[in-house]
């Protein structure tokens, strides 16, 4: 019995699973700590281009497009007046 006890103290192969363990443990620890870093700034991204997106319009058939292209055209006489002030 002694010598069985020996045996499993002086044995590594179980060592090298441990390693593995908290290796792969160390590494979900990062992976969660980047995500929840990322996720943050992604969020705060999506909710940038969610408002400067919110203003377009989408025109739904070409008769609109006359409409939309006055539209434009007098924006932009409006900004280059304004710029020009």
């Amino acid at each position: 019995m002694k010598q069985h006890v020996h045996q499993f103290v002086r044995e590594e192969s179980g060592a090298a699973t441990v390693e593995w363990v908290v290796l792969t443990a160390a590494m979900v620890g990062i992976g969660l700590a980047v995500m929840s870093y990322v996720s943050e700034g992604v969020e705060s991204l999506s909710e940038d281009i969610r408002d400067a997106l919110s203003g377009f319009t989408i025109m739904t058939s070409f008769e609109e497009w006359d409409d939309f292209r006055a539209e434009q055209a007098a924006g932009a006489a409006q900004d280059e007046a304004a710029e020009t002030e």
